[in-house]
């Protein structure tokens, strides 16, 4: 059954330059299919409340969303899902499509010193039914 539920996005007033781009494969016991991640927006947000690394693919209804939540104050590492640090790690398909369970997944993030860019790579594992997902994507943001 499809569900509308999205990611929040908590960018605020920040607006973030950079790119988001990767690989996204899709495979069952029937098929395998794959496809390139372009984001076409890019928000990075560090603030008290929140630290977040999101991109979004497409327009609004048909967007695809890609997205990673983290502790604020985290530094530059390599986090598992599952973890104190990542918060939230989420793909978020267009309206309408049936959501992924992210079951797995991780973050390499370096955050510059002036805490004003942040880059990495970012993987998602997803299941829905007997599909799985896995989306691999690099980024490279500033505020």
């Amino acid at each position: 059954m499809p569900s509308d539920a999205r990611v929040e996005i908590k960018n605020g007033d920040v607006k973030s330059t950079g790119r988001m781009e990767g690989d996204i494969s899709i495979s069952d016991s029937d098929s395998k299919s794959s496809y390139y991640f372009r984001s076409n927006s890019v928000n990075y947000v560090n603030s008290r409340s929140a630290l977040q690394v999101m991109g979004i693919q497409g327009e609004s209804e048909k967007s695809t969303i890609i997205a990673a939540d983290l502790t604020p104050g985290t530094p530059s590492g390599s986090y598992k899902f599952g973890g104190s640090e990542i918060t939230s790690l989420s793909y978020s398909p267009p309206r309408g499509e049936l959501l992924w369970k992210v079951t797995d997944g991780g973050i390499i993030i370096t955050f510059d010193e002036d805490g004003k860019r942040a880059h990495g790579a970012l993987q998602i594992i997803a299941k829905r039914g007997t599909q799985t997902l896995e989306a691999f994507v690099s980024f490279d943001v500033r505020n």
